[in-house]
């Protein structure tokens, strides 16, 4: 993989798009709700999967609010303890993936799998 290229996971059996592995800090509304903040993990033109303290049930439809763009919404398709997926409305064009996948990554913490220049 080269530098500004983005990891893909394999396309399992019944998946209808490819999933982008990301590390984004987002927030997630249900309509009359307040936000919580959540980790995107991964991110394909139908959906993604996040990691945060929320309490979702199946089917029910929430907002994704990413810096910059405007919120996105979508239906919670699974939850399992602190993690959970979703599946956009209207899915996303593929360039919008990339672009939301490149431009708000969040930085990895120092240290973070072996060293670092300069130590």
């Amino acid at each position: 993989m080269t530098k500004g290229q983005l990891a893909i996971l394999p396309l399992p059996e019944g998946r209808r798009a490819e999933r982008r592995i990301v590390n984004l800090a987002a927030r997630l509304r249900e309509p009359g709700a307040v936000l919580s903040e959540v980790e995107v993990q991964n991110l394909s033109t139908d959906g993604f999967m996040a990691r945060g303290d929320f309490s979702v049930e199946i089917g029910t439809y929430v907002w994704l609010k990413l810096n910059g763009i405007e919120a996105l919404s979508c239906r919670t398709a699974w939850v399992e303890a602190d993690k959970a997926g979703f599946e956009f409305t209207s899915p996303l064009h593929a360039a919008t993936v990339q672009l939301i996948a490149t431009t708000h990554k969040k930085p990895l913490p120092k240290r973070h799998f072996g060293p670092q220049g300069g130590y």
